[in-house]
């Protein structure tokens, strides 16, 4: 996937490509997402650089063939990541609720990567 997105969306500029290392995080109700969301913007050792909300009412399911999470965007800065060579090092973690997660591993992931796919992205 790494590959097909570097030639897809980035057109080949490799350090566009961000989601190399990625994680997800899965929450029963939206409440538990958002104090996660809220921990995670204050925590001192993270820098959060973007993130994407598909669980905003006017998120247009279209785009991600009815597939829904917070993406984050986000980069550690401790000093064992320094020492590691790590602390720019952009991971991607992915908060779901449980449905969204369960959908994702039976038929959601195939819809998404279906309307990806549409897109050529």
């Amino acid at each position: 996937r790494a590959i097909e997105k570097l030639v897809r969306v980035y057109h080949g500029k490799v350090a566009s490509l961000l989601d190399v290392c990625r994680q997800n995080i899965i929450f029963e109700t939206c409440e538990d997402l958002a104090q996660c969301v809220e921990l995670i913007a204050r925590d001192r050792h993270t820098i959060v650089l973007g993130y994407k909300n598909r669980l905003r009412e006017d998120y247009p399911v279209s785009l991600s063939g009815g597939y829904r999470d917070v993406q984050l965007k986000l980069v550690l800065v401790t000093l064992e990541a320094e020492r590691m060579g790590l602390s720019h090092h952009v991971c991607e973690v992915q908060l779901l609720l449980k449905e969204f997660a369960e959908i994702k591993n039976e038929i959601g992931h195939k819809k998404y990567v279906d309307a990806r796919n549409a897109r050529a992205e």
